[in-house]
């Protein structure tokens, strides 16, 4: 009888290890491991820009595709575009297939935004805390990353972008990305539907290979 009660303990306080292990908070370290594991990563966004000047906050929608490589942004609506981002280039892409190509130096926002993907993405926590001063907190089931921009140029423009989404220690999903502007202006992409693949479509593929 009490061998059966000693095991039974055993069982329970093994269970009970294995559940709190599973259940602990997100880390740094825990998010971009886990996002390392989907190689790419699509879905569904809005955007909401907001400007000082208006009161009323402009809206748009569309698909993504997030990967190691950069991002591509389609847009759906009001106007319909697409425009693919790396570390060192800007494509704009028209619906009637013009496209012009801009260098990422020029654009300090998309660049830090790209960046900042492309490392969480690849699991480069070091790039990230090359680039940015990083804050990070998390929930039983949430966590929020906040970069401040080190370089001196690109905080001239740009106070912090933050990154959120949910999930603990065990597994992460990426959920939204807001990019606070000095001028008091701001965007937030809110992503949903998302989906998970281990390559690029051959259309997803020209985006980045657009020169």
């Amino acid at each position: 009888m009490k061998r059966n009660a000693f095991k039974g303990l055993i069982c329970f306080l093994m269970a009970f290890s294995a559940a709190t292990l599973f259940a602990q908070n997100a880390t740094l370290d825990s998010v971009c491991e886990s996002l390392t594991k989907n190689t790419v990563t699509t879905g569904n966004f809005t955007q909401e820009k907001k400007l000082p000047s208006v009161k009323r906050a402009l809206k748009s929608y569309g698909t993504f595709v997030f990967c190691k490589d950069g991002i591509v942004w389609n847009t759906a609506r009001p106007v319909k575009s697409s425009l693919a981002v790396t570390s060192t280039k800007l494509v704009q892409f028209t619906p009637d297939g013009k496209q012009t190509v801009l260098d990422g130096a020029d654009n300090a926002i998309f660049k830090s935004i790209a960046q900042t993907v492309t490392a969480l993405f690849s699991g480069d926590k070091a790039a990230l805390e090359k680039n940015f001063t990083v804050s990070f907190s998390s929930t039983a089931n949430t966590w929020t990353m906040s970069l401040t921009p080190k370089d001196k140029t690109i905080a001239a423009v740009m106070k912090t972008i933050t990154l959120s989404g949910s999930g603990n220690a065990a597994s992460s999903s990426f959920d939204s990305l807001a990019v606070e502007q000095q001028d008091g202006s701001s965007v937030t992409y809110t992503f949903t539907e998302q989906q998970y693949k281990e390559v690029l479509s051959n259309e997803e593929k020209a985006f980045f290979a657009a020169k």
